[in-house]
Formats: structure tokens, sequence, C-alpha cells
């Protein structure tokens, strides 16, 4: 029987996990968005470009109101 002995490890690495993936999420939609926004392109194209830049904001709005580790 194997006994862990740092139970608190695998939930911190679990949170650290989610927030680089969250991190990774709003860096891929704001290159993704900025690039379709800025290529030359129809009213379609730009309108897409607006909402890859909305779901940017949203990933970046829910990294800003993770909680805080207490120093």
């Amino acid at each position: 029987m194997v006994v862990d002995i740092y139970p608190r490890d695998k939930d911190m690495n679990k949170k650290l996990l989610s927030t680089v993936l969250l991190f990774a999420v709003f860096i891929g939609f704001l290159w993704w968005g900025l690039s379709m926004l800025t290529s030359p392109g129809d009213a379609e194209t730009k309108v897409y470009a607006v909402l890859l830049l909305g779901c940017s904001a949203y990933a970046l709005v829910s990294i800003l109101m993770l909680p805080r580790k207490k120093m």
C-alpha cells in the first residue's frame, strides 16, 4: 500500500495546470482573433475575429478572477 505523503501537491498541480491551460486559451484566442482582424477579408471574417477576441477577453477576466495565494 502506497501512502501519499503530500496530498495537497495533487491539488496544487491541478490548479497550476488549469491556470496554465486557461492562459494558453487566452493567448491562443487573442492571437487568432488579432490575426484574423488584421488580415484582409470580408465582413463575416471581421465579425468572427471580434467574437474570438470576446472569448479571449472572457478568458482574461477568468484569469484575473482566480483566487490569489495569500502571502
